[in-house]
Protein backbone atom coordinates (compact mmCIF):
# COMPACT_ATOMS: atom_id res chain seq x y z
CA UNK A 1 0.00 0.00 0.00
CA UNK A 2 1.34 3.42 -0.94
CA UNK A 3 2.13 6.06 1.67
CA UNK A 4 -0.55 8.35 0.23
CA UNK A 5 -3.41 5.87 0.72
CA UNK A 6 -2.10 4.77 4.08
CA UNK A 7 -2.17 8.37 5.33
CA UNK A 8 -5.69 8.79 3.92
CA UNK A 9 -6.85 5.73 5.88
CA UNK A 10 -5.25 6.99 9.11
CA UNK A 11 -6.76 10.46 8.74
CA UNK A 12 -10.22 9.06 7.95
CA UNK A 13 -10.04 6.77 10.99
CA UNK A 14 -9.18 9.77 13.17
CA UNK A 15 -12.09 11.71 11.66
CA UNK A 16 -14.47 8.81 12.34
CA UNK A 17 -13.32 8.58 15.95
CA UNK A 18 -13.80 12.34 16.35
CA UNK A 19 -17.27 12.13 14.75
CA UNK A 20 -18.36 9.27 17.01
CA UNK A 21 -17.14 11.16 20.05
CA UNK A 22 -19.04 14.22 18.81
CA UNK A 23 -22.23 12.19 18.23
CA UNK A 24 -21.97 10.68 21.71
CA UNK A 25 -21.61 14.17 23.19
CA UNK A 26 -24.56 15.48 21.11
CA UNK A 27 -26.86 12.58 22.10
CA UNK A 28 -25.85 12.90 25.76
CA UNK A 29 -26.54 16.64 25.70
CA UNK A 30 -29.82 16.11 23.82
CA UNK A 31 -31.02 13.58 26.38
CA UNK A 32 -30.37 16.03 29.19
CA UNK A 33 -32.09 18.84 27.31
CA UNK A 34 -35.15 16.67 26.57
CA UNK A 35 -35.36 15.62 30.21
CA UNK A 36 -35.09 19.17 31.50
CA UNK A 37 -37.62 20.47 28.99
CA UNK A 38 -40.15 17.73 29.78
CA UNK A 39 -39.75 18.16 33.54
CA UNK A 40 -40.16 21.90 33.15
CA UNK A 41 -43.33 21.52 31.06
CA UNK A 42 -44.67 18.88 33.46
CA UNK A 43 -44.11 21.16 36.46
CA UNK A 44 -45.84 23.98 34.65
CA UNK A 45 -48.82 21.76 33.79
CA UNK A 46 -49.13 20.54 37.41
CA UNK A 47 -49.00 24.11 38.67
CA UNK A 48 -51.63 25.26 36.16
CA UNK A 49 -54.04 22.39 36.90
CA UNK A 50 -53.75 22.57 40.69
CA UNK A 51 -54.21 26.35 40.73
CA UNK A 52 -57.05 26.12 38.23
CA UNK A 53 -58.94 23.62 40.37
CA UNK A 54 -58.36 25.62 43.53
CA UNK A 55 -59.47 28.95 42.04
CA UNK A 56 -62.19 27.76 39.63
CA UNK A 57 -63.85 24.65 41.17
CA UNK A 58 -67.17 25.34 39.49
CA UNK A 59 -65.60 24.91 36.04
CA UNK A 60 -64.39 21.44 36.91
CA UNK A 61 -67.80 20.59 38.46
CA UNK A 62 -69.57 21.59 35.25
CA UNK A 63 -67.04 19.74 33.04
CA UNK A 64 -67.26 16.67 35.20
CA UNK A 65 -71.03 16.60 34.65
CA UNK A 66 -70.42 16.90 30.93
CA UNK A 67 -67.89 14.02 31.16
CA UNK A 68 -64.93 15.99 29.79
CA UNK A 69 -62.32 18.49 30.91
CA UNK A 70 -61.62 19.64 27.38
CA UNK A 71 -58.22 17.89 27.25
CA UNK A 72 -58.90 16.61 23.73
CA UNK A 73 -58.72 20.19 22.49
CA UNK A 74 -55.05 20.37 23.45
CA UNK A 75 -53.96 18.70 20.20
CA UNK A 76 -50.78 20.78 19.88
CA UNK A 77 -49.48 19.94 23.32
CA UNK A 78 -45.95 18.53 23.18
CA UNK A 79 -43.84 16.75 25.76
CA UNK A 80 -46.80 15.60 27.86
CA UNK A 81 -49.75 13.26 27.71
CA UNK A 82 -52.55 14.33 30.12
CA UNK A 83 -55.41 11.92 31.03
CA UNK A 84 -58.47 12.44 33.23
CA UNK A 85 -59.94 9.46 35.13
CA UNK A 86 -63.13 9.59 37.19
CA UNK A 87 -63.40 8.21 40.68
CA UNK A 88 -64.23 4.80 39.16
CA UNK A 89 -60.88 4.79 37.29
CA UNK A 90 -62.61 5.25 33.96
CA UNK A 91 -60.77 7.28 31.34
CA UNK A 92 -63.03 10.23 30.59
CA UNK A 93 -60.75 12.62 28.71
CA UNK A 94 -57.14 12.95 27.39
CA UNK A 95 -54.94 15.10 25.18
CA UNK A 96 -54.56 14.05 21.57
CA UNK A 97 -51.29 14.16 19.63
CA UNK A 98 -51.02 14.18 15.86
CA UNK A 99 -47.89 12.13 15.15
CA UNK A 100 -48.67 11.61 11.49
CA UNK A 101 -46.54 14.56 10.42
CA UNK A 102 -43.56 13.42 12.43
CA UNK A 103 -40.65 11.33 11.16
CA UNK A 104 -40.64 8.61 13.78
CA UNK A 105 -37.02 7.60 14.57
CA UNK A 106 -36.10 3.89 14.45
CA UNK A 107 -36.65 1.78 17.55
CA UNK A 108 -32.91 1.31 18.18
CA UNK A 109 -32.45 5.08 18.39
CA UNK A 110 -35.36 5.43 20.80
CA UNK A 111 -33.90 2.56 22.86
CA UNK A 112 -30.54 4.34 23.03
CA UNK A 113 -32.22 7.55 24.15
CA UNK A 114 -34.29 5.76 26.79
CA UNK A 115 -31.77 3.16 27.97
CA UNK A 116 -29.23 5.74 29.00
CA UNK A 117 -31.79 8.08 30.59
CA UNK A 118 -33.38 8.06 34.00
CA UNK A 119 -37.08 7.13 33.74
CA UNK A 120 -39.18 10.28 33.86
CA UNK A 121 -41.86 10.02 36.57
CA UNK A 122 -45.53 10.52 35.94
CA UNK A 123 -47.50 13.01 37.97
CA UNK A 124 -50.92 12.32 39.54
CA UNK A 125 -53.25 15.07 40.64
CA UNK A 126 -56.28 14.06 42.74
CA UNK A 127 -59.31 16.25 42.08
CA UNK A 128 -61.37 17.06 45.18
CA UNK A 129 -63.91 19.80 45.15
CA UNK A 130 -65.83 20.80 48.28
CA UNK A 131 -64.53 17.67 49.98
CA UNK A 132 -65.81 15.36 47.34
CA UNK A 133 -63.52 13.21 45.19
CA UNK A 134 -64.23 13.60 41.50
CA UNK A 135 -61.26 11.61 40.07
CA UNK A 136 -57.63 12.25 39.19
CA UNK A 137 -55.43 13.52 36.37
CA UNK A 138 -52.26 11.65 35.16
CA UNK A 139 -49.49 13.66 33.51
CA UNK A 140 -47.04 11.37 31.64
CA UNK A 141 -43.92 12.50 29.75
CA UNK A 142 -44.20 12.25 25.95
CA UNK A 143 -40.67 12.66 24.43
CA UNK A 144 -41.61 11.43 20.95
CA UNK A 145 -41.58 14.94 19.49
CA UNK A 146 -38.16 15.68 20.92
CA UNK A 147 -36.76 12.30 19.75
CA UNK A 148 -38.05 13.05 16.26
CA UNK A 149 -36.38 16.45 16.19
CA UNK A 150 -33.08 15.03 17.44
CA UNK A 151 -33.25 12.27 14.82
CA UNK A 152 -33.86 14.83 12.09
CA UNK A 153 -30.92 16.86 13.31
CA UNK A 154 -28.68 13.79 13.32
CA UNK A 155 -29.69 12.86 9.75
CA UNK A 156 -28.98 16.42 8.60
CA UNK A 157 -25.69 16.37 10.47
CA UNK A 158 -24.82 13.01 8.94
CA UNK A 159 -25.34 14.41 5.44
CA UNK A 160 -23.11 17.36 6.35
CA UNK A 161 -20.52 14.91 7.71
CA UNK A 162 -20.60 12.89 4.47
CA UNK A 163 -20.08 16.07 2.48
CA UNK A 164 -17.30 17.09 4.86
CA UNK A 165 -15.68 13.66 4.53
CA UNK A 166 -15.76 13.89 0.77
CA UNK A 167 -14.30 17.40 0.68
CA UNK A 168 -11.60 16.54 3.24
CA UNK A 169 -10.56 13.42 1.30
CA UNK A 170 -10.41 15.34 -1.96
CA UNK A 171 -8.37 18.10 -0.32
CA UNK A 172 -6.03 15.59 1.37
CA UNK A 173 -5.60 13.67 -1.87
CA UNK A 174 -4.72 16.84 -3.78
CA UNK A 175 -2.35 18.07 -1.05
CA UNK A 176 -0.65 14.67 -0.77
CA UNK A 177 -0.38 14.40 -4.52
CA UNK A 178 1.51 17.69 -4.76
CA UNK A 179 3.42 17.21 -1.49
CA UNK A 180 4.52 13.62 -2.11
CA UNK A 181 5.12 14.03 -5.83
CA UNK A 182 8.82 14.84 -5.19
CA UNK A 183 9.20 11.35 -3.67
CA UNK A 184 8.82 9.98 -7.20
CA UNK A 185 11.92 11.91 -8.22
CA UNK A 186 13.79 10.31 -5.30
CA UNK A 187 12.63 6.86 -6.42
CA UNK A 188 13.71 7.66 -9.99
CA UNK A 189 17.08 8.78 -8.65
CA UNK A 190 17.61 5.46 -6.87
CA UNK A 191 16.49 3.62 -10.02
CA UNK A 192 19.12 5.48 -12.04
CA UNK A 193 21.69 4.72 -9.37
CA UNK A 194 20.73 1.04 -9.53
CA UNK A 195 21.37 1.23 -13.29
CA UNK A 196 24.86 2.59 -12.49
CA UNK A 197 24.01 6.07 -13.68
CA UNK A 198 26.26 8.10 -11.39
CA UNK A 199 25.08 11.40 -12.87
CA UNK A 200 21.67 11.10 -11.21
CA UNK A 201 20.64 14.08 -9.09
CA UNK A 202 17.57 15.07 -7.07
CA UNK A 203 16.37 18.62 -7.55
CA UNK A 204 15.36 20.92 -4.71
CA UNK A 205 11.66 20.62 -3.75
CA UNK A 206 11.34 23.38 -1.09
CA UNK A 207 10.17 20.70 1.34
CA UNK A 208 12.69 20.66 4.20
CA UNK A 209 12.66 16.92 4.95
CA UNK A 210 12.73 15.85 1.30
CA UNK A 211 15.45 18.40 0.53
CA UNK A 212 17.59 16.87 3.29
CA UNK A 213 17.10 13.41 1.72
CA UNK A 214 17.87 14.85 -1.72
CA UNK A 215 21.04 16.54 -0.46
CA UNK A 216 22.26 13.34 1.20
CA UNK A 217 21.42 11.39 -1.97
CA UNK A 218 23.38 13.80 -4.16
CA UNK A 219 26.37 13.63 -1.80
CA UNK A 220 26.19 9.83 -1.83
CA UNK A 221 26.04 9.76 -5.65
CA UNK A 222 29.03 12.10 -5.80
CA UNK A 223 31.06 9.83 -3.52
CA UNK A 224 29.97 6.75 -5.48
CA UNK A 225 30.96 8.47 -8.71
CA UNK A 226 34.36 9.37 -7.28
CA UNK A 227 34.74 5.87 -5.88
CA UNK A 228 33.82 4.37 -9.24
CA UNK A 229 36.49 6.52 -10.93
CA UNK A 230 39.02 5.40 -8.33
CA UNK A 231 38.07 1.76 -8.85
CA UNK A 232 38.50 2.05 -12.62
CA UNK A 233 41.82 3.82 -12.16
CA UNK A 234 42.91 1.29 -9.55
CA UNK A 235 42.00 -1.56 -11.91
CA UNK A 236 44.01 0.06 -14.69
CA UNK A 237 46.93 0.71 -12.36
CA UNK A 238 46.80 -2.88 -11.12
CA UNK A 239 46.97 -4.12 -14.69
CA UNK A 240 49.96 -1.84 -15.32
CA UNK A 241 51.62 -2.99 -12.10
CA UNK A 242 51.08 -6.62 -13.02
CA UNK A 243 52.63 -6.04 -16.42
CA UNK A 244 55.51 -4.18 -14.80
CA UNK A 245 56.05 -6.99 -12.29
CA UNK A 246 56.00 -9.55 -15.09
CA UNK A 247 58.63 -7.56 -17.00
CA UNK A 248 60.72 -7.16 -13.85
CA UNK A 249 60.42 -10.85 -13.07
CA UNK A 250 61.37 -11.75 -16.65
CA UNK A 251 64.33 -9.38 -16.49
CA UNK A 252 65.48 -10.83 -13.18
CA UNK A 253 65.15 -14.35 -14.50
CA UNK A 254 67.08 -13.38 -17.61
CA UNK A 255 69.77 -11.43 -15.79
CA UNK A 256 70.19 -13.71 -12.79
CA UNK A 257 69.32 -17.18 -13.94
CA UNK A 258 70.19 -16.71 -17.62
CA UNK A 259 73.69 -15.57 -16.90
CA UNK A 260 74.14 -18.18 -14.18
CA UNK A 261 72.92 -20.99 -16.40
CA UNK A 262 75.15 -19.76 -19.24
CA UNK A 263 78.12 -19.77 -16.86
CA UNK A 264 77.24 -23.28 -15.67
CA UNK A 265 77.06 -24.47 -19.26
CA UNK A 266 80.43 -22.87 -20.04
CA UNK A 267 82.06 -24.44 -16.97
CA UNK A 268 80.53 -27.82 -17.77
CA UNK A 269 81.83 -27.60 -21.35
CA UNK A 270 85.31 -26.73 -20.07
CA UNK A 271 85.23 -29.73 -17.75
CA UNK A 272 84.26 -31.92 -20.65
CA UNK A 273 87.16 -30.63 -22.75
CA UNK A 274 89.75 -30.37 -19.97
CA UNK A 275 91.88 -33.34 -19.17
CA UNK A 276 93.59 -31.74 -16.17
CA UNK A 277 92.35 -32.52 -12.71
CA UNK A 278 93.18 -29.03 -11.41
CA UNK A 279 91.08 -27.31 -14.09
CA UNK A 280 88.21 -29.69 -13.40
CA UNK A 281 88.23 -28.86 -9.67
CA UNK A 282 88.28 -25.12 -10.38
CA UNK A 283 85.34 -25.48 -12.78
CA UNK A 284 83.34 -27.53 -10.26
CA UNK A 285 83.95 -24.94 -7.51
CA UNK A 286 82.77 -22.24 -9.89
CA UNK A 287 79.62 -24.23 -10.64
CA UNK A 288 78.94 -24.64 -6.89
CA UNK A 289 79.39 -20.90 -6.29
CA UNK A 290 77.10 -19.98 -9.17
CA UNK A 291 74.47 -22.46 -7.90
CA UNK A 292 74.56 -20.92 -4.41
CA UNK A 293 74.03 -17.44 -5.90
CA UNK A 294 71.10 -18.79 -7.89
CA UNK A 295 69.57 -20.24 -4.71
CA UNK A 296 69.95 -16.90 -2.91
CA UNK A 297 68.41 -15.02 -5.85
CA UNK A 298 65.57 -17.54 -5.99
CA UNK A 299 64.93 -17.10 -2.27
CA UNK A 300 64.79 -13.33 -2.61
CA UNK A 301 62.29 -13.60 -5.46
CA UNK A 302 60.13 -16.00 -3.47
CA UNK A 303 60.16 -13.60 -0.51
CA UNK A 304 58.90 -10.81 -2.72
CA UNK A 305 56.20 -12.88 -4.41
CA UNK A 306 54.81 -14.86 -1.45
CA UNK A 307 54.22 -14.58 2.30
CA UNK A 308 55.49 -18.03 3.17
CA UNK A 309 58.10 -16.33 5.30
CA UNK A 310 55.39 -15.47 7.85
CA UNK A 311 54.49 -19.11 8.33
CA UNK A 312 58.11 -20.21 8.46
CA UNK A 313 59.57 -17.48 10.69
CA UNK A 314 56.61 -15.80 12.43
CA UNK A 315 55.42 -12.22 12.13
CA UNK A 316 58.03 -10.47 14.29
CA UNK A 317 61.02 -12.14 12.61
CA UNK A 318 59.51 -11.70 9.12
CA UNK A 319 58.81 -7.98 9.57
CA UNK A 320 62.23 -7.43 11.18
CA UNK A 321 63.90 -9.27 8.30
CA UNK A 322 61.98 -7.11 5.78
CA UNK A 323 63.11 -3.90 7.50
CA UNK A 324 66.73 -5.04 7.90
CA UNK A 325 67.02 -6.09 4.23
CA UNK A 326 65.70 -2.68 3.14
CA UNK A 327 68.13 -0.94 5.47
CA UNK A 328 71.05 -2.88 3.93
CA UNK A 329 69.97 -1.91 0.40
CA UNK A 330 69.46 1.76 1.39
CA UNK A 331 72.51 2.49 3.52
CA UNK A 332 72.17 6.25 2.93
CA UNK A 333 69.01 6.30 5.07
CA UNK A 334 69.01 5.75 8.82
CA UNK A 335 66.13 3.41 9.68
CA UNK A 336 64.82 3.20 13.25
CA UNK A 337 62.50 0.26 13.83
CA UNK A 338 60.60 -0.52 17.02
CA UNK A 339 58.38 -3.54 17.58
CA UNK A 340 56.39 -3.84 20.82
CA UNK A 341 57.15 -7.27 22.29
CA UNK A 342 53.80 -7.20 24.09
CA UNK A 343 52.18 -7.80 20.70
CA UNK A 344 53.18 -11.47 20.69
CA UNK A 345 50.12 -13.63 19.93
CA UNK A 346 47.82 -10.56 19.97
CA UNK A 347 47.82 -9.74 16.26
CA UNK A 348 45.10 -11.72 14.43
CA UNK A 349 46.63 -14.06 11.84
CA UNK A 350 44.42 -12.47 9.16
CA UNK A 351 46.09 -9.10 9.92
CA UNK A 352 49.71 -10.27 9.73
CA UNK A 353 49.90 -10.57 5.93
CA UNK A 354 48.12 -7.23 5.45
CA UNK A 355 50.47 -5.40 7.84
CA UNK A 356 53.51 -7.02 6.21
CA UNK A 357 52.37 -5.84 2.76
CA UNK A 358 51.61 -2.32 4.08
CA UNK A 359 55.13 -1.95 5.54
CA UNK A 360 56.64 -3.46 2.38
CA UNK A 361 54.69 -1.03 0.18
CA UNK A 362 55.66 1.92 2.40
CA UNK A 363 59.36 1.03 2.13
CA UNK A 364 59.02 0.63 -1.65
CA UNK A 365 57.41 4.09 -1.87
CA UNK A 366 60.20 5.60 0.24
CA UNK A 367 62.76 4.12 -2.15
CA UNK A 368 60.91 5.44 -5.22
CA UNK A 369 59.64 8.82 -4.03
CA UNK A 370 62.02 10.13 -1.37
CA UNK A 371 65.63 10.82 -0.48
CA UNK A 372 65.10 10.14 3.18
CA UNK A 373 67.86 10.50 5.70
CA UNK A 374 65.68 9.29 8.57
CA UNK A 375 62.99 6.60 8.42
CA UNK A 376 61.09 5.65 11.58
CA UNK A 377 58.81 2.60 11.75
CA UNK A 378 56.99 1.58 14.95
CA UNK A 379 54.38 -1.07 15.71
CA UNK A 380 52.89 -0.49 19.16
CA UNK A 381 50.08 -1.54 21.49
CA UNK A 382 47.71 1.27 22.47
CA UNK A 383 44.55 1.86 24.51
CA UNK A 384 45.04 -0.91 27.10
CA UNK A 385 46.02 -3.53 24.52
CA UNK A 386 42.87 -2.93 22.50
CA UNK A 387 44.40 -1.10 19.54
CA UNK A 388 47.44 -1.61 17.33
CA UNK A 389 49.19 1.53 16.06
CA UNK A 390 51.53 1.53 13.08
CA UNK A 391 53.59 4.66 12.31
CA UNK A 392 55.79 5.05 9.22
CA UNK A 393 57.74 8.30 8.98
CA UNK A 394 60.29 9.64 6.50
CA UNK A 395 61.77 13.12 6.12
CA UNK A 396 62.86 13.24 2.49
CA UNK A 397 59.85 13.27 0.16
CA UNK A 398 61.04 14.41 -3.26
CA UNK A 399 57.90 13.88 -5.35
CA UNK A 400 54.33 15.04 -4.76
CA UNK A 401 52.38 12.25 -3.16
CA UNK A 402 48.62 12.10 -3.66
CA UNK A 403 46.69 9.42 -1.80
CA UNK A 404 43.97 9.62 -4.45
CA UNK A 405 46.33 8.91 -7.34
CA UNK A 406 49.12 6.77 -5.92
CA UNK A 407 48.52 3.05 -6.50
CA UNK A 408 50.64 2.23 -3.44
CA UNK A 409 48.68 4.48 -1.09
CA UNK A 410 45.35 3.29 -2.52
CA UNK A 411 46.47 -0.27 -1.87
CA UNK A 412 47.29 0.63 1.73
CA UNK A 413 43.88 2.29 2.19
CA UNK A 414 42.13 -0.80 0.81
CA UNK A 415 44.08 -3.14 3.09
CA UNK A 416 43.31 -1.00 6.16
CA UNK A 417 39.60 -0.94 5.20
CA UNK A 418 39.61 -4.73 4.97
CA UNK A 419 40.81 -4.79 8.59
CA UNK A 420 38.15 -2.20 9.61
CA UNK A 421 40.93 0.16 10.64
CA UNK A 422 41.68 3.86 10.19
CA UNK A 423 44.55 5.38 8.21
CA UNK A 424 45.86 8.96 8.34
CA UNK A 425 48.33 10.74 6.07
CA UNK A 426 50.28 13.70 7.48
CA UNK A 427 52.39 15.73 5.08
CA UNK A 428 54.00 19.05 5.78
CA UNK A 429 57.78 19.11 5.57
CA UNK A 430 57.82 15.37 6.24
CA UNK A 431 55.52 12.50 5.38
CA UNK A 432 53.93 10.22 7.98
CA UNK A 433 51.43 7.38 7.79
CA UNK A 434 49.46 6.46 10.94
CA UNK A 435 47.31 3.33 11.04
CA UNK A 436 45.00 2.38 13.93
CA UNK A 437 43.68 -1.21 14.06
CA UNK A 438 41.33 -2.67 16.65
CA UNK A 439 42.65 -6.04 17.83
CA UNK A 440 40.55 -6.56 20.99
CA UNK A 441 37.03 -5.66 22.11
Amino acid sequence: MSLKFRLLIYINLLLLVAIFIGLFAIISSAKNNVRQEILSTQSLAVFAIENGIEKNPEIYLRQEKEGSLGLANLNELRHLKIQFFNKNNQLRDQTSSDLSMLTIPPNWFISIMEDFSTILPEKRINIKIEGKEFGYILINPEPTYEYSEIWQQIISGFLVILLFFGLVNIMIFVVFYHTLKPINSIIEGFQKLEDENYKARIKKTNIKELDIIGKKFNEMVKKLREGNVKIHKLSQDLINVQEQEKKELARNLHDEFGQSLTAIQAEAASIKKSKKEESTILALNSIIKISKNMMLSTRELIKKLSLGILEEMGFEIAITDLVNNWSKRNSSSKLNFFYDRNLDNLIPSSFEGQIYRIVQEALTNITKHSISKIVNISILLKNNKKNLEIKIFNNGVKNKLNKENGIGLLGMIERVNQMNGTIYFKKKNNFEIIIILKIAS
